[in-house]
């Protein structure tokens, strides 16, 4: 597959192809996930506009692991629909418009306080109509309009293609083994990077990709690589490059290093 055809038309994510690549990579890692019921997914979707109103790869998520992620953690706080509808109880907080945002995780309470809520942002879907953008802000500063949003990823697709990957391969023992290069900030750089990995045998997987979050895999040399695109959080392109062997590793991070400068443009 091309640059230009993932720009065109970029392979969407499916639940199905999520589950093959973590046991694929960590066996036994999706054997915690617990799916929502129909009745919760009902309720949730209810203040919204009922279930033809959550992106259709969302209602796959709460189909697949809705009421448990098991040991899977995918970001600072919770998506278990239980917690979610709990929070929707409390009929006397004032709420930010729910024609247009749904609150899909709550953040957790540490010493750095409370961390923020991820919403969808239905009023913009993508293309092909399975996902949207996602936001990250507390509810209170949503509803006010006082403080501006983060954007941590485009979609919830590439969310879960850039949490799924680094968990259950990139953050895998022994953690330094895995490499991660600095492509500056560049917007050419991710087309380059593509490009170049396509040459060394790397493809796309079963979690699709966007322009912005890219996972590649060599079979045979059973690594697999997350390109990122410069973004508002962080401006600047960058990969990520894991093998399950040493030797492999060093033999890719020899060729990458070699590389690196012509892949960021400089």
């Amino acid at each position: 597959m091309t640059w230009s055809r993932i720009l065109r038309s970029p392979p969407a994510l499916s639940l199905t192809g999520l589950l093959a690549f973590m046991e694929r990579w960590k066996p036994g890692s999706t054997h915690g996930f617990e799916p929502a019921t129909t009745d919760q997914m009902t309720a949730l979707a209810q203040p919204h506009g009922g279930l033809d109103a959550l992106p259709g790869l969302y209602r796959e998520f709460l189909a697949t692991m809705g009421a448990s992620t098991g040991e899977m953690r995918l970001m600072w706080g919770t998506t278990s629909i239980s917690a979610l509808l709990e929070d929707l109880e409390d009929e006397h907080r004032e709420r930010p418009d729910s024609r247009r945002y749904l609150k899909f995780a709550m953040g957790e309470d540490d010493y750095n306080g409370r961390h923020p809520d991820d919403f969808f942002d239905l009023s913009r879907p993508t293309p092909d109509g399975r996902d949207t953008a996602i936001l990250r802000i507390h509810e209170e500063d949503l509803v006010s309009s006082k403080v501006a949003a983060e954007q941590p990823f485009p979609t919830f697709s590439d969310l879960l293609r850039a949490v799924i990957v680094a968990r259950v391969s990139l953050e895998a023992a022994p953690r330094k083994q895995t490499q991660t290069y600095n492509l500056g900030p560049n917007p050419e750089a991710p087309a380059r990077t593509y490009e170049f990995f396509a040459r060394l045998g790397f493809a796309p997987t079963e979690l699709g990709a966007s322009s912005s979050i890219i996972p590649l895999e060599h079979a045979e040399r059973g690594a697999v690589a997350l390109i990122r695109a410069p973004s508002t959080l962080i401006p600047r392109a960058g990969v990520e490059v894991r093998a399950r062997d040493k030797a492999q590793q060093t033999l890719l991070d020899e060729i990458i290093q070699d590389h690196q400068q012509e892949l960021s443009g400089g």
